[in-house]
């Protein structure tokens, strides 16, 4: 297959062939040389399937099994077994190879979780004996309220070195750096203290100039953490505007990040190469002379997580006058259904936390009424998210709270989840490369900034309820939201930015409800069966959507529908 490079944020793909077989996820398909071309920016997604190991099969087979009730985690005592489980955990040599993989099996009945359990030891797979009520392992948390206060939106307050917050299960090293000794996991921040770009690079660079002496600090095999900084150029493209350039998140920050490894180190050339071209450029420093940089990362590899439950016992919280039932004013005041506040923040406790985690996975787990994230990613890449049931969270509200949240994760696969009553199923901060597939939603699929991209999110049935809209001032807004949203460079850059390029939707169900007295129906709107919509894409190059060729400036039901009317002048371009 031949191909000639062109600009798309620095790098593009056109197939010179018309109606070819491109081999992706492990499928057949014949698409148009339109859609060649977007799937093909990607170049993981042609190379290799997303999720664990480049789409292997979960692991069944393991060095040793190591049975929790032996080490003395006693079910249905009502006492805190998180002591017990680390105690295991701790047991095992820290430089415990990804390939060795124990298994630590937790005893059927009720757990309780009462701090956060750091799984910071590769080859480490915490397996309950499913999910049965009768038969199966239910984790109970109970808040040991770990945030340090609350904010004046009524989020909670933490050091934001620990960000996404607190997590029954933390999968991330606790290695911490010399020059930043006051909390675990600050081996991966290092990078704010150098190594950078010699000379600029461009999208589809493999080799990387750093600056004199910096080549030494990789090694081949090393994953390394490569992130661009948000230039001018960048940001005329993205649509960001004057006024908010002086945010501290566009200004130093990096927007555009992605996660490769090393496969060859020059240390007389100050040179090394990684296995995955960028996908955007690079420039050495930007206005506010913040500067691109890169980083090793030291990750969890092969950590796992299956057939348990998981919930928050609400009596242990100040939620315990609250109910999962809906919200409303003057029959359930106290009901948290579809209720977009955080209505216990100081116990806004998540699930599991992947941090830092290359090649692992949540398999057949049900997370009930957790305090706030179900799952979430950070700074991660191939990972396996399915087969989880979620059913609702008690904090859905400011500062991004009750997602299920794939944040800053690369090469990944989220297939075959149930996610009812969160706030959203997230995709954001710089994510690229998954797949989103086979989900039942009743939440909003969000492309919530951050310059995601390369993504494709195919056949997931999504239905909003009337009730899925926004609040304010303590109260439910007019309007719902639709089962996509897509970020903008005026909205969005309040937080992260526009979502970027090459954003594909495919055989999707779209439904809403457009009031609360009538039932949920086809939205009508980038669902057509057997139709590709790409978004951010004009059929050449990134393109930030527009109407009527004006920018738009946030996303709303009307705002989605003249994008919807005005394909393909509208930066969403469409394939049959």
């Amino acid at each position: 297959m031949q191909y000639q490079a062109c600009l798309i944020d620095g790098f593009g793909i056109t197939i010179q062939r018309r109606g070819i077989y491109v081999k992706l996820f492990n499928s057949r398909t014949i698409i148009s040389t339109a859609v060649a071309t977007v799937l093909a920016l990607n170049s993981g997604l042609l190379l290799a399937a997303p999720g664990y190991k480049g789409g292997q099969d979960l692991p069944l087979t393991f060095s040793k099994t190591i049975l929790a009730s032996d080490h003395g985690v006693v079910a249905n005592d009502g006492l805190d077994d998180a002591p017990a489980i680390q105690a295991i955990i701790d047991s095992i040599s820290i430089d415990n190879s990804p390939d060795n993989l124990i298994r630590i099996k937790l005893p059927v009945g009720e757990i309780t979780i009462a701090d956060e359990v750091h799984v910071d030891r590769s080859g480490i797979v915490i397996e309950g004996q499913g999910v049965d009520a009768k038969t199966g392992t239910h984790i109970v948390i109970n808040s040991w309220k770990p945030y340090t206060g609350v904010a004046e939106d009524g989020s909670p307050t933490f050091e934001k070195k620990y960000w996404p917050g607190f997590a029954a299960f933390r999968a991330e090293t606790r290695i911490k750096h010399k020059k930043e000794q006051k909390f675990e996991g600050s081996i991966n921040y290092h990078w704010k203290h150098s190594i950078e770009l010699a000379q600029p690079a461009l999208a589809g660079d493999t080799v990387l100039v750093l600056k004199a002496g910096r080549a030494k600090r990789f090694e081949e095999g090393d994953l390394i953490y490569i992130g661009a900084t948000n230039d001018a150029a960048f940001l005329d493209l993205a649509e960001v505007p004057e006024n908010m350039r002086t945010k501290g998140n566009i200004k130093s920050g990096h927007m555009r990040h992605q996660i490769s490894h090393v496969t060859a180190v020059d240390t007389a050339n100050n040179t090394v190469t990684i296995d995955k071209p960028l996908d955007f450029n690079m420039e050495l420093k930007n206005y506010n002379k913040y500067k691109s940089r890169l980083m090793p990362v030291t990750a969890v590899e092969n950590v796992g997580f299956r057939d348990f439950t998981m919930t928050m016992n609400q009596a242990s919280t100040d939620c315990a006058t609250n109910n999962t039932d809906e919200y409303d004013k003057k029959t359930n005041p106290k009901g948290v259904g579809h209720r977009y506040e955080n209505v216990c923040p100081a116990d806004a406790i998540h699930g599991i936390i992947l941090k830092w985690a290359n090649n692992s996975f949540v398999d057949n787990v049900n997370i009930n009424m957790i305090g706030s994230h179900p799952v979430v990613t950070e700074f991660s890449k191939n990972l396996t998210l399915q087969n989880i049931d979620i059913d609702g969270s008690w904090n859905k509200g400011a500062g991004g709270h009750g997602y299920f949240r794939a944040s800053k994760l690369h090469d990944s696969l989220i297939k075959d989840n149930d996610i009812q009553n969160v706030r959203h199923l997230a995709i954001q901060w710089s994510s690229s490369g998954n797949l989103i597939e086979g989900n039942t939603i009743n939440a909003d699929l969000n492309m919530h900034g951050g310059w995601e991209r390369n993504n494709i999110i195919r056949n997931n049935t999504i239905s909003v309820p009337f009730a899925h809209r926004s609040w304010a001032d303590g109260a439910p807004s007019d309007g719902s939201w639709q089962p996509i949203w897509f970020s903008s460079g005026i909205h969005a850059s309040d937080w992260a930015g526009p979502t970027g390029p090459n954003n594909v939707f495919i055989n999707n169900t779209l439904e809403k409800a457009n009031s609360a007295d009538t039932p949920i129906t086809r939205w009508g709107l980038f669902d057509t069966q057997g139709v590709t919509y790409v978004f951010g894409w004009d059929g050449n190059q990134f393109k930030h959507p527009v109407i009527n060729g004006k920018p738009i400036a946030t996303w709303n039901n009307e705002i989605a529908k003249g994008v919807y009317d005005n394909i393909p002048t509208s930066a969403v371009f469409v394939a049959k």
